[in-house]
Formats: structure tokens, C-alpha cells, sequence
């Protein structure tokens, strides 16, 4: 296997975005618990945990040993501590940067300061691991992946997506230096992360849409983490690799060919949405209002200061790769929108393979509460 040289490894890994080696910054920045995060953010599509009610700690999985050190511990237990009632805490799965960007600028920006919000914004390894983050109250709100929060909701969960985060999935298929174009890929092996996850679902569907189906034009091998999937193209192992679009910036400039926009193939299908608990409509609408208008107001912001950003990004990480994060940004620019409608949740449900009916009584209210992006996109 072709080893990838150090500073090709950590831009992959994480193109210059949050690093993930353990730290705890509790200066009101990012809370990191130290796993290595694949660069493409994938989600599994089904949850490990059997959730509990709110407020309960009973994490029931055969990991719950180490899901309630990782919640609970005291150092977690402090950042989330605040003695102003107003501050509120959001999770989110993925140390991306265009994932945590809009949260960032909202709060970098003041946005969600003159919404009266106090944002503390903590990455939490996994999807599940959000999910029950959310459940058990550490977390108000949850940026996390759209088939997670379905199969979650289906199972019980008591949650709801209230709005839209990132409308197309941040992916990309890359070719082996030898497959010019999809139709060089038939007879060929394509590489995603792992069994079951967003990623699978959605290099299959995106090369469906296309002509290319499964197990008939080409297979899918489970090639594991980003410098994995980069050693196999390679090395000849497998002929195309689903990346990140940080990623796809790197790995153009070693020269290897675009294939395919995964996401914008699969332009109803979201990738990331926000969710809350259903008691936070019940008790505070008003702050629901507020946090989804102060995140459509912070991705305005991204997509038309787009410089802006990126020079706060330098000022924050002196150390960051500008040329990178401006070309992916110029990828995902168009991705982030709270706006959701009944046919993204219904890609969602399909995705995940759940025997639900969307248009039976509350069967859309089941997963998707629309009434607070009404109320945003009305105000003045």
C-alpha cells in the first residue's frame, strides 16, 4: 500500500479545518472529544443507541459505558455549565469546517448575539452521540445528518427537525488517475467509508441517476477513513472514491479527476438539518425563532462576504490553508439554507427505508414542525 507523506495525511484528514486530537478549548469555542473524524462526515444511518427520554442518563447500548463518559464527565458538565440562563448549546458531528461555518459566523459576527442569543457550539463525535447528547439535555439544538434525525424520530426519539442546515450532501466521487469519466467505471470498484452510511446511500443513488447501477456496472468496496481511500486509488484497489469537497480541492491538485457532484445529483435530498427536543416548542418557540433566523441571517452573510469569512478564518487559524477553504467554500456557497420542505423529509424517509406515510395524520408533523421557518421567513 502506497503510504500518503504527513502533511498530504493531515490535509486530508482535515483540510486545515478543526484539528481532532483531544483538546478541550473552554474559552467558548469548540469542545472536542479526541476521535479521529473522517473527512467526509459521513453519518451511519442507523443509530446505535435505544434512546431515552430527556433528562434521563440511562444511555441503553452495549457502548453506554462510554457515551456517558464522554456526556458526562465533569470537564463536559463544565463547558456546558454557564451561570446566564440565555446561553444555549449546540452539537454537531463533524469537525468540518463548511459543516460548523454557519453556526461560527453566527456567532463570530454577533448574529446570534443580536438575536439575544448566547451560542456555544460543541463537536461531538457521531451522529448517536449528538442524538443523545440532545435527549439527555446537554444540547438545545443539534446540527446533525437528516437520515439520523429520521431513523432516530422513527425509533422513538422525541425530537423534531425544525429546519434545513445544508440542502445537498458535501461529496464528491474522485477517479483513480487512470478512470477519466463515469463510463471508464464500469467493471470497476468504488470506495466509500463504510457499511451502511450516508455516504453508501449516496454515491449508489448519485451513479443511479446517472446510468450506473450497483453489483451490475461496477461494486462497492468499504474502504474506510480518507488516507485509506487515497491508498486504495492508489494502489489500483479501487478505481473511484467518494471525498469531502475540501478533500476534492486536495486531491485535484495531485491530479486526480472529478467524476461526479454527488451532492448536487441529489438535489432534494438535505444533508444536514437542525433539531431540537419537542419540549423546546412547547417552552420557549420564541428561541426556536430566533436561532433558525440568526442561522439564515449568518449563511446570507457567508454567501454574499464571502471574503470576509475567509479572512476570519485566517485571523482565527493563522496556520490555514486560504486557497483551500476558498475553493471549497466556492463548492458548498449554495448548500446552506434553513429552508425544508415536505420533499426533502420524504428523501430523507426513503433514504433511511422507513414504512412511514408522510401524507397520513401527523405524519409529516412527526419528523418536521414547519411552523418556525414560517415565522422566519415572514419577519421584517
Amino acid at each position: 500500500m502506497i503510504n500518503t507523506s504527513e502533511t498530504e495525511d493531515i490535509q486530508l484528514r482535515s483540510a486545515f479545518l478543526h484539528p481532532t486530537s483531544g483538546s478541550l478549548p473552554l474559552d467558548g469555542g469548540e469542545l472536542e472529544w479526541g476521535c479521529e473524524a473522517d473527512g467526509n462526515g459521513a453519518e451511519k444511518i442507523t443509530p446505535i443507541l435505544t434512546f431515552p427520554r430527556r433528562g434521563e442518563r440511562n444511555l441503553r447500548s452495549a457502548g453506554q459505558a462510554i457515551l456517558v463518559a464522554l456526556i458526562l464527565s465533569p470537564v463536559a458538565l463544565l463547558a456546558f455549565t454557564t451561570a446566564d440562563a440565555k446561553t444555549i448549546t449546540v452539537a454537531y458531528p463533524s469537525p468540518s469546517w463548511n459543516t460548523s461555518l454557519p453556526v461560527s459566523t453566527a456567532r463570530d459576527f454577533g448574529i446570534f448575539a443580536a438575536e439575544g442569543l448566547d451560542v456555544r457550539p460543541v463537536y461531538v463525535r457521531g451522529g448517536p452521540v449528538v442524538m443523545a447528547a440532545l435527549l439527555s439535555g446537554e444540547a438545545d439544538y443539534a446540527i446533525m445528518a437528516g437520515v439520523t434525525a429520521v431513523t432516530s424520530i422513527a425509533r422513538g426519539a422525541e425530537v423534531v427537525i425544525v429546519g434545513g442546515h445544508t440542502a445537498y450532501i458535501d461529496q464528491v466521487l474522485i477517479g483513480a488517475k487512470s478512470v477519466a469519466n463515469l463510463p471508464q467505471l464500469k467493471g470497476k470498484v468504488v470506495g466509500v467509508t463504510g457499511a451502511g452510511g450516508v455516504t453508501e446511500f449516496a454515491t449508489v443513488e448519485a451513479l443511479a441517476r446517472k446510468g450506473l447501477m450497483r453489483d451490475k456496472d461496477y461494486s462497492i468496496m468499504y474502504a474506510g477513513n480518507s488516507p485509506a481511500r487515497v491508498n486504495a486509488l492508489e494502489s489500483g484497489v479501487i478505481h473511484a472514491g467518494a471525498f469531502s469537497a475540501n478533500e476534492k480541492v486536495v486531491m485535484e491538485e495531485r491530479g486526480f479527476p472529478l467524476l461526479l457532484e454527488t451532492g448536487k445529483a441529489l438535489p432534494e435530498f438535505p444533508f444536514m438539518v437542525v433539531v431540537t427536543y419537542r419540549q423546546k416548542l412547547k417552552n420557549n418557540p420564541a428561541e426556536v425563532v430566533a436561532f433558525l433566523r440568526a442561522l439564515r441571517n449568518a449563511m446570507t452573510a457567508i454567501q454574499t462576504g464571502k471574503d470576509k469569512v475567509l479572512a476570519a478564518a485566517a485571523k482565527k487559524d493563522p496556520n490555514a490553508n486560504v486557497n483551500v477553504l476558498r475553493k471549497s467554500l466556492d463548492y458548498t456557497l449554495d448548500s446552506f439554507s434553513i429552508a425544508l420542505g415536505k420533499k426533502n423529509i420524504q428523501a430523507l424517509v426513503s433514504a433511511a427505508k422507513l414504512n412511514v406515510n408522510l401524507d397520513g395524520p401527523g405524519g409529516l408533523e412527526k419528523f418536521f414542525v414547519d411552523d418556525y421557518l414560517t415565522k422566519v421567513a415572514g419577519a421584517k
